[in-house]
């Protein structure tokens, strides 16, 4: 057996071994004598978490501590939870119980890590909400004494006009849970050809916001060209700072983004008689590719590859049209770290 087998069943087998215990003490607490309305249940999650998706794992995890009785599929309270994929890889669970008009009574959010798999997250997701269900459950009518019947029957009285029942309002929905959004920075090294007469590394400084799968980003780069150019007897030396702006959607680990770029291109040309200046800007569209690792709830790695088009070059044509000014691809890549808050 692999180790990582033998882990997921030892973690499943502990796991199982809590619901025992529990199933066999739970019936002794003051919990137990309660009786629990019946409620439907309804369990949605992610495309991307098929093993939590099962409601009938779910509904059966939730007989140990709810009876059986208790789930029937047309009742009008209702348990609903809502499992999603978080960016780093964990899963983020609304919990909401609604009474018989559909109102909700009660609503809990949860996150669990990566590390957590589906069957830890539907086990405690269940105890929670077989916790709260007996909570809000309404409590017994205790019994009233019937009084012994007299010896001579008592007239019956003139039953009252029933009022009239008002409109009963219509249910509503539960409210949906908000999407939380995630904001994150991070900073990395690039290498790029085509910005540049030459291959040439560079910094880049990038920040953005995620909203669901959608993510907006923002970076600014500095590429310094190590190594001098010959111009016939001239040194030139070529450095270019580019701004991009991007957006994207983003399926955990991947990501694929529709940018555009702009910039300016700076040139040093120097000889033994004199030493000139001069700067160009550039603006152009690419596209870009990238993976994402997460490292921990906060912490990301990432490798992405863009391709980029120049629109308007920079003209630095005294030794030749330049790469930006001829509309040859501009290929970088790179990698960074992330950090989500």
């Amino acid at each position: 057996m692999k180790p990582h087998t033998a882990r997921v069943h030892g973690r499943r087998l502990g796991v199982g071994g809590c619901t025992v215990v529990l199933a066999l003490t739970w019936p002794l607490s003051s919990f137990a004598a309660d009786e629990v309305p019946r409620h439907r249940v309804e369990l949605t999650a992610d495309r991307s978490l098929p093993g939590c998706s099962n409601p009938f794992d779910f509904s059966a995890i939730l007989t140990n501590w709810l009876p059986v009785s208790t789930l029937d599929p047309t009742a009008t309270r209702a348990l609903v939870v809502r499992i999603r994929r978080l960016p780093d890889g964990g899963r983020s669970v609304d919990t909401t119980i609604t009474d018989e008009a559909g109102a909700a009574v009660h609503t809990e959010h949860h996150d669990y890590p990566p590390t957590d798999d589906c069957f830890k997250v539907l086990y405690w997701t269940a105890f929670d909400a077989a916790k709260r269900i007996r909570e809000l459950a309404p409590p017994h009518e205790e019994e009233v004494a019937v009084a012994p019947p007299p010896s001579e029957p008592a007239p019956a009285p003139v039953p009252a006009k029933p009022a009239p029942c008002p409109a009963c309002p219509p249910p509503s929905k539960p409210p949906a849970a908000p999407t939380p959004m995630r904001r994150f920075v991070g900073l990395g090294a690039t290498i790029s050809r085509g910005a540049a007469p030459e291959w040439g590394p560079g910094l880049r400084l990038a920040g953005g916001v995620q909203l669901a799968a959608f993510t907006l980003e923002l970076d600014a780069r500095w590429m310094p060209l190590l190594n001098t150019r010959r111009a016939g007897l001239s040194d030139v030396d070529i450095h270019t700072f580019a701004l991009t702006g991007a957006g994207c959607f983003k399926r955990a680990p991947l990501l694929g983004c529709l940018l555009v770029t702009g910039g300016t291109v700076g040139t040093v040309v120097s000889s033994r008689d004199y030493a000139w200046r001069g700067a160009g800007g550039f603006f152009g569209a690419g596209a870009r590719t990238a993976v994402e690792f997460p490292l921990s709830s906060h912490l990301m790695a990432r490798v992405d590859v863009e391709v980029a088009l120049s629109f308007i070059g920079a003209r630095l044509d005294f030794f030749g049209p330049s790469p930006w000014e001829l509309l040859i691809p501009v290929a970088t890549g790179g990698g960074s770290l992330l950090y989500a808050f």
